[in-house]
């Protein structure tokens, strides 16, 4: 008792200090000649005796940057930004002190007598967060997925984005984007490179963001900075093993009280794929027969896509915003060959069956979103309301049928049935958010109130019925309410990041069929914390911890199934629980571009894409299982620099231990345990070659290590990506090319063997593509846009594809 009192007395001392120092601050905006502000710019306070380092920030997205609790002395600021020349000014400090605006000049200089401007994708870390700022780069004339996808430290498996192999939740000016992967890839792959300025990879985000999701990828778009209008049409050409088009235009006007943009993008694609799998069956222990299959899937699809944003500035305290994202994507075909022999254990040919199918798709996404900003007072205190909504529509009609050959390729029957679909969801949300300077510090807080409902119906017609199916109607009703504090101080060479989170939530699915009510009634807690400490000008080390939670995607729980033939289907499990995921790592940054990051992270109930072989009724089925547990330990390592003044790299690399644990349903409920030492390592290359800065060319190789995907294994795979941008006519267009996946080696094999299971497939999408694209800009066009997406949490739930 007595220790317990004395560690209180110590804590409270502390939080006395804390709350009470006295010191100074010191603010000013940084821009450039064409008086435009610049986010990011590294500001740094030096000692006047001997220049060494005592604290340290950066620019907001309007130039704007404040040093808080300084004590009064003599100091040097330093203003240095990649690109750039640095700037340094010397300050008396005895009372709060405003420098003004900052001018800040591009560093050119001439070499072998080509006049070369540095125009590249810069990299550095700032608060816990690794900021890839690309606004006119290389990268700006690829489509946001494409940036996404040379982002440090970003991995795509499956076109599905991640943080290496950390759950990942995708923001666009930190508002959520509430789309499943399939449907995210559809929206970024039509959203202009042009209008991203940065992207923001923070794998230990507040509590300010959702619980859900164990790491962040938010994208920061480019701001308005002056009035006019312009407008842009544009077109890319894509050839694969089909071609692929799309066709776009944006218009943009700003005056004084309005800030409109409107975009509208056409993508009639024909993409194709080829899947080569087997399945050795067991009659007990014992190998059976084996099953060697042959998938070719051709889609054809014409997605719209329409966006409009209204924001209004009702005064200089006061702004209304009304944001709308539309998809429609109306007739979309899938046709399935698939193609199976059987052979016995001695290779002999016992049979075949080939199964045709043919599948429609209508699919109707509508987001809405309104938004109040109010600032208050004025020591930069805000208060933002925004609600969302989302209606969601997919409906789906597939037509099976499989004609059976006996070992001499002799017909003998045919199976036909035909499945009808249509699954509904509704999202509204509430948020309020309220931002404040106090204690000296930027504290945050709000709530949130969130409500889904969805509803499925499946019927089946024809002659045959596959087993174990039925009509059924499923539907799914949840409702979360969160609140969170969140905590942001800079003292000295410390700086700390400290917020909770709390959600309530209620939710429960009911399917007719199985006659069994899912109810599901939980409150947790969800601490995040972050401490930074500057030993010097260039050692930095930190600490951060973080618990959240993932909950299931809609269609997840949806029990119905999509056939591949009848012995193969994908199906949605009812049962499913949230997982809860805790993450800790310590990290260690030299000379402000040499990053050291170690990490452990544990899940409980794992949310993972598991495939089982049932063996006695000779069915492959696929589901998403809370699994028992996985976790990793994790060395990652962070780099950037230029090489030269016309060539710029980064890379990040990391080396890990995975292991997954999962009950084996269909080998008598043991549990299975897999695990594996593995590598991840990007490099990207920017180059700049042209006096003018209009010419200019990237690199960018991509190495994946063995990895487990659930029971899984893949295979080591590597990608190699080139791009050359052209600008014209005075940056009023551009013409880009890309080759992605030069040497077709990003497609490997992925294979499950354990206990009675033995299955595996070699999947062959359309990953080496080349691509041509044009865009004309008109009017204004060097004004920067509102463009951006509505993105809340809730929708990202809505139905995933399956990757066959």
């Amino acid at each position: 008792m007595p220790i317990c009192r004395y560690r209180l007395l110590l804590i409270l001392s502390f939080t006395v200090h804390f709350i009470f120092s006295q010191d100074y601050k010191i603010e000013g905006i940084v821009e450039d000649v064409d008086k435009t502000p610049l986010s990011y710019v590294n500001i740094m306070l030096l000692k006047h005796s001997d220049s060494t380092s005592i604290a340290g920030t950066s620019t907001e997205s309007n130039g704007y940057f404040a040093l808080n609790n300084i004590d009064p002395g003599t100091y040097f600021i330093k203003t240095s930004y990649i690109g750039y020349d640095s700037v340094y000014r010397e300050i008396t400090l005895d009372s709060n002190f405003n420098l003004g605006t900052i001018i800040l000049k591009e560093n050119i200089e001439s070499l072998d007598g080509v006049t070369v401007t540095q125009q590249r994708p810069k990299l550095h870390k700032k608060g816990g967060k690794l900021v890839f700022e690309v606004e006119n780069s290389t990268l700006s004339s690829m489509n946001t997925f494409e940036i996404l996808q040379r982002t440090p430290g970003v991995i795509s498996i499956n076109d599905e984005i991640s943080v290496k192999n950390l759950k990942t939740t995708v923001y666009i000016n930190d508002k959520k984007v509430y789309l499943a992967a399939n449907e995210l890839k559809d929206l970024l792959g039509n959203f202009s490179g042009e209008n991203i300025a940065s992207i923001e990879v923070i794998s230990n985000p507040s509590a300010k963001y959702d619980a859900e999701g164990g790491a962040v990828l938010n994208i920061i778009t480019s701001k308005n900075i002056s009035i006019g209008y312009k407008g842009a049409v544009n077109g890319t050409f894509e050839q694969a093993i089909f071609p692929k088009y799309l066709l776009g235009t944006s218009h943009y006007y700003k005056n004084n009280f309005l800030d409109l943009y409107a975009g509208y993008s056409y993508s009639p694609r024909k993409d194709y794929k080829r899947s080569d799998s087997y399945v050795n069956f067991f009659d007990g222990n014992t190998p059976s027969d084996e099953w060697e299959t042959s998938l070719y899937k051709t889609t054809r699809s014409k997605a719209h896509n329409f966006n409009t944003i209204f924001d209004f500035t009702l005064d200089d305290k006061n702004t209304l915003s009304f944001t709308s994202n539309i998809s429609y994507s109306p007739n979309k075909s899938i046709d399935n060959t698939v193609d199976t022999n059987i052979f016995s254990t001695e290779e002999i040919k016992e049979g075949s069956f080939i199964t045709d199918s043919n599948l429609e798709n209508d699919n109707t996404n509508i987001a809405l979103n309104a938004t109040y900003n109010r600032e208050i007072g004025d020591n930069g205190a805000n208060l933002s309301i925004q609600t969302n909504f989302v209606y969601y529509d997919d409906e789906e009609q597939q037509v099976l049928e499989t004609d059976y050959y006996d070992a001499n390729n002799a017909y003998d029957y045919t199976n036909a049935f035909d499945t009808e679909s249509r699954q509904k969801n509704n999202i509204f949300t509430g948020q309020l958010d309220y931002t404040a300077s106090l204690w000296q510090s930027n504290i945050e807080f709000g709530a949130k109130y969130s409500n889904i409902s969805s509803n499925s119906r499946v019927v089946f017609s024809g002659d045959y019925m596959p087993d174990f199916s039925t009509d059924d109607n499923f539907s799914y009703d949840e409702d979360i309410w969160a609140s969170y504090v969140n905590m942001n101080r800079d003292w000295g060479k410390w700086s700390l990041v400290a917020g909770l989170r709390g959600e309530y939530t209620t939710a429960i699915g009911n399917s007719i069929v199985l006659g069994e009510v899912n109810k599901q009634d939980y409150f947790e807690l969800f601490p995040t914390f972050s401490l930074q400490h500057q030993i010097s000008e260039k050692h930095q080390v930190g600490v951060s911890y973080k618990r959240a939670i993932e909950r299931p995607r809609y269609q997840s729980l949806n029990p119905f199934r999509y056939y591949i033939n009848e012995n193969n289907f994908v199906a949605g499990n009812p049962f499913l629980k949230p997982s809860i995921e805790s993450k800790i790592g310590f990290d260690y940054t030299f000379n402000g571009n040499y990053i050291f990051e170690i990490y452990y992270q544990q899940e409980k109930n794992d949310l993972t894409n598991l495939t089982f072989q049932r063996n006695e009724d000779q069915i492959l089925y696929n589901s998403i299982f809370n699994v028992e547990e996985s976790y990793q330990y994790s060395i990652d390592f962070v780099h950037y620099r230029s090489v030269t003044k016309w060539w710029y790299l980064s890379t990040y690399m990391s080396g890990f231990f995975y292991e997954i644990e999962f009950i084996a349903r269909e080998s008598n409920d043991v549990r299975q345990t897999k695990n594996t030492v593995g590598y991840f390592g990007q490099l990207y290359n920017s180059f700049t070659i042209s006096k003018d800065r209009s010419l200019s060319a990237d690199l960018y190789l991509e190495y994946v290590s063995r990895f487990y995907n659930g029971s899984y294994l893949m295979k080591d795979r590597f990608k190699t990506n080139i791009g050359l941008r052209k600008k014209l006519w005075n940056g009023r267009a551009s013409l880009n090319m890309n080759l992605s996946d030069v040497f077709n080696t990003f497609n490997v094999p992925f294979t499950s063997r354990y206990l009675n299971q033995d299955n595996g497939y070699l999947a062959k999408p359309e990953k080496r593509t080349f691509s041509l694209g044009f865009i004309y800009k008109f009017g204004n066009f060097r004004l920067a846009d509102n463009k951006r997406n509505i993105d809340f949490k809730e929708e990202e739930r809505l139905n995933e594809e399956a990757e066959f």
